[in-house]
């Protein structure tokens, strides 16, 4: 009995510690909202790296880049950042959605390397990459917000973009001003750390660990302009494939649980490096 009245109480506190997390955190980005509202400058205007490492993803890279393109103020600088394996069997898929004159407007950088996992492949687009912004996304994904790329200008015009930050968009969860699946990042940050997201894991963590820098430092601030569907293959069958298969074999979403639950003195010493 007093173990079960003690697993109780222990459940009763964590849900009370977790209402506190909501509303500290609803409440302080509001606040900051309204803070950078007040002194925000002109509006600056910035190319853009969209980073996206790719396999055998060719007609899902058509959808995504479709919903880009269609909802772009300014396709002109946006650099599209694409990163096969040696061995892609659909590389002239790729090439072909490419040549479509929709896109004629977009600039395509191909590279092509074997990289071990997620991480490691955004980070290295992310040390190529000549642009102020980086903006890691998958296959899966499709732009919802017109305008995307101008409201991504106003968030940046807001801060000091020599400095590490992050701005969080809008991906549907239950609290987002919690967690954000797809989070943009300026070079400074990658440039502190050597990483836009740590390179430790199977494959999984990649937005955990940067949202979880950003809150750790309060190097971040939310945008519901910049809104991001996903079509997650966890939830609609139809989107399971032969990529989402070989991600998730190997049982290494337990495995990468474990890296991270042993990974939070990296994060908390990784954190104190964003802050000036």
């Amino acid at each position: 009995m007093a173990k079960n009245n003690r697993n109780l109480f222990q459940s009763i506190n964590k849900d009370i510690l977790k209402g506190f997390k909501r509303i500290y955190w609803f409440n302080y980005l509001k606040f900051k909202k309204i803070f950078l509202n007040l002194k925000s400058e002109k509006i600056k205007k910035h190319n853009i790296s969209i980073l996206y490492p790719t396999r055998e993803r060719s007609i899902k890279f058509n959808r995504m880049l479709n919903s880009l393109i269609v909802n772009c103020n300014d396709p002109s600088r946006i650099n599209i950042m694409l990163l096969f394996d040696t061995d892609e069997p659909e590389i002239e898929k790729y090439k072909d959605v490419i040549s479509d004159k929709l896109y004629k407007n977009l600039n395509f950088q191909i590279y092509i390397k074997d990289l071990k996992n997620h991480a490691i492949r955004n980070n290295y687009l992310a040390n190529i990459s000549n642009d102020l912004i980086l903006f890691p996304v998958n296959d899966d994904i499709i732009f919802k917000s017109k305008d995307w790329d101008k409201y991504i200008d106003k968030e940046f015009s807001k801060i000091d973009i020599s400095k590490p930050y992050c701005i969080w968009t809008d991906t549907g969860q239950k609290y987002p001003y919690l967690h954000s699946d797809f989070p943009i990042l300026n070079k400074a940050w990658y440039e502190r750390l050597g990483y836009l997201s740590s390179e430790i894991f199977n494959h999984w963590y990649f937005d955990t660990w940067i949202c979880d820098l950003s809150v750790r430092s309060k190097k971040f601030h939310l945008s519901p302009d910049i809104k991001i569907y996903q079509y997650s293959a966890h939830s609609i069958k139809e989107e399971v494939d032969a990529t989402h298969l070989r991600i998730t074999k190997n049982d290494n979403v337990s495995k990468d649980k474990i890296i991270w639950d042993e990974s939070l003195p990296i994060r908390v010493n990784d954190s104190t490096k964003l802050i000036n």
